[in-house]
């Protein structure tokens, strides 16, 4: 059961008129994010943790690491969702499983459009979840991200026992097992610990930040902790433009939407490809059919990303070493990006594919994915 659910349990307990057996089947399918116009919203809000208190949840909005991801997975799974967008209020929170989300979030972001914009908050381990998206969005006027430091804090209540006539004894074996705790001073080789880890999730910190955005470690070091608002976080490069929630969402939407256009009774969809060298068109239908008969079951869609891309050529390639698609689609939009020539728009997808074909036993393609098919080089 989810955090708010619980908390409305307990606050509104009351007796349910519920088919409990019917709410997994039913119920349990409904997305837990809001789609409009392809794009997922996912909340990154309150005080993050791995696994935050009901107080927390309560008083604080805490948001579990564990909860932002699993809505992102289930987006980036989701078939009508083709790009997600996090909607980021957020002071910070735990380091705990802090890096790992960013981490899961940054190889998720290889799949479909990750980007991030703050609304208004997006600061420490927030502002490292958001280092994940491609793009991040800060509000022009108050709109703030930064905060990149680590800090660690000990509370010692020895001298409030001690009014109270309060005595706290440990008994524990193992050197430093009591290190820390609040009702003594903090010791020497406890503060020097304490010194340690912090300083080395800092070092992490930065390191994700600097392969991330474009940012070199020093560069990331000199910022330390400082909060920075509209176009000064933009010019301090830990954001990319400046717009509101609705701004990110409107630019995320045309990002990923496909431009239809009617012509012939044919439909037609445009993305963004490079121009190259004229190339044979590629007869899709034969390599979809030929892909079927002898079992390379995503050879078919790697052909089609090729052709789509405008660089059918790559598509023998990526095949002899068995590529996915997902690293077929990575692959092609490095190389498209890497080309010089200026970009053009309008291709025709397969199922509305002009009757112009290169004949079968011409094509090197199909004729590449024969020779991978029959186990040949």
């Amino acid at each position: 059961m989810r955090r708010r659910e619980q908390v409305l349990r307990l606050l509104g307990a009351k007796p349910l008129l519920v088919e409990v057996g019917k709410l997994e089947a039913t119920y349990g399918l409904r997305r837990p994010y809001a789609v409009q116009d392809g794009v997922a919203v996912v909340d990154v809000a309150g005080v993050l943790a791995n696994e935050p208190s009901l107080f927390d949840a309560i008083l604080l909005g805490a948001t579990a690491y564990g909860e932002i991801l699993e809505e992102v997975e289930q987006a980036i799974a989701d078939p009508e969702v083709r790009g997600v967008l996090l909607r980021v209020n957020s002071p910070g929170g735990d380091s705990e499983n802090a890096f790992e989300t960013a981490a899961a979030l940054a190889e998720l972001a290889r799949q479909k459009p990750i980007w991030a914009v703050a609304d208004n908050s997006m600061f420490s381990a927030a502002y490292l979840l958001a280092t994940a998206a491609e793009r991040i969005y800060v509000p022009e006027f108050t709109g703030g991200a930064g905060s990149i430091g680590v800090y660690a804090e000990h509370v010692d209540w020895s001298e409030y026992n001690r009014k109270l006539g309060v005595k706290v004894t440990y008994i524990a074996e193992g050197e430093g097992k009591t290190d820390g705790n609040p009702n003594e001073p903090l010791s020497e080789a406890a503060r020097a610990a304490l010194e340690a880890e912090v300083r080395r999730l800092y070092g992490l910190f930065v390191e994700a930040v600097a392969s991330r955005r474009p940012l070199s470690s020093e560069a990331v070091r000199q910022l330390g902790a400082a909060l920075k608002y509209g176009p000064d976080a933009v010019a301090a490069g830990l954001a990319d433009r400046t717009g509101t929630f609705r701004t990110a969402l409107a630019d995320l939407a045309a990002f990923v939407r496909p431009t239809s256009i009617a012509q012939g009774g044919r439909r037609m969809k445009e993305e963004t490809v490079r121009a190259e060298v004229p190339e044979p068109t590629i007869d899709l239908e034969a390599i979809r059919a030929e892909a079927h008969r002898e079992g390379y079951a995503e050879a078919r869609e790697i052909v089609e990303l090729c052709a789509l891309a405008g660089l059918p050529a790559r598509a023998a390639a990526l095949l002899a070493k068995h590529a996915r698609a997902a690293e077929a689609r990575q692959y092609l939009i490095e190389a498209r990006a890497a080309e010089d020539a200026p970009e053009i728009r309008s291709h025709v997808m397969p199922e509305t594919a002009t009757s112009a074909k290169v004949p079968l036993e011409q094509n090197p393609v199909i004729k590449a994915v024969e020779r991978l098919a029959k186990g040949g080089n």
